[in-house]
């Protein structure tokens, strides 16, 4: 069992989940403590977004168990965590203002979707259908939103993996802030994103935990040999004994 750390915010211990004969995830173990951005790296297939549907209360783990804040999730805290999942939804025809309006509702906000708005810098923007947003002003509200009820914990599922690079770093900039003062647990296929912006990594390859730690404690125990200068990425392909093929990132056969 796992021993409470004094600002624990999330611990998993054996987590595994079953489709049928299909493993999406096995024996999945790790602390984090906050606050601070934690980032969850794996290729396809990884079984990221199968991690984040249990630990969002969303999925049920086939065995194993999991904590928020120190205690079982039961009942599940949803006041005290914020997420964003790969795809949210788009109510047609509903402005940005509108739609942080909703949240304001929905979490009771006494101060309306104005301070969601500018968290999102959509002030100007406010009257534009969400689906006509850019993706990075799409990213920005659907960040702000999950926020706006000020969680200690933040799931984000992907969140900037379809924008461009200008995009990727503004809302970057929007989540190194955010973590400043909560948890954000994020998963990515961005190695350099991972590198540049989070604290803490959790490597995941076919379903299993190939590391977990600090960035700088991982990027340092990659033997000196292995070093490219690339830091996340040296220590991603040393742990996971990733290879390419095809462009893409898969497991090499054996590891």
């Amino acid at each position: 069992m796992l021993e409470s750390r004094t600002n624990e915010i999330l611990a998993a211990q054996g987590l595994g989940k079953r489709f049928g004969e299909t493993v999406a995830l096995a024996d999945v173990s790790f602390v984090v403590e906050g606050p601070g951005l934690v980032g969850v790296l794996g290729p396809n297939g990884a079984g990221k977004t199968t991690l984040l549907d249990i630990l969002e209360g969303l999925s049920a783990p086939t065995s194993g168990s999991f904590r928020l804040f120190g205690v079982d999730p039961v009942p599940y805290p949803r006041r005290r965590v914020g997420v964003v999942m790969q795809k949210e939804a788009q109510i047609e025809r509903i402005t940005a203002r509108e739609y942080a309006e909703l949240f304001a509702a929905i979490y009771r906000i006494a101060s309306g979707p104005d301070p969601i708005l500018a968290r999102a810098r959509l002030e100007a923007r406010a009257r534009v259908p969400v689906s006509r947003l850019s993706g990075g002003e799409a990213a920005r509200l659907f960040i702000a939103t999950a926020v706006a009820h000020d969680p200690a914990l933040v799931f984000l599922d992907e969140p900037t993996a379809p924008l461009d690079p200008e995009n990727k770093r503004i809302v970057g900039e929007m989540l190194r802030d955010l973590a400043r003062e909560r948890t954000l647990f994020m998963t990515t296929h961005d190695l350099r994103e991972a590198d540049a912006l989070c604290d803490r990594l959790l490597f995941l390859v076919e379903g299993r935990v190939r590391a977990s730690g600090s960035r700088d404690e991982l990027v340092a125990a990659v033997p000196p040999e292995k070093r490219r200068g690339l830091g996340v990425e040296d220590a991603f392909f040393h742990f996971c004994a990733i290879g390419i093929r095809g462009g893409e990132a898969t497991p090499r056969e054996g590891a």
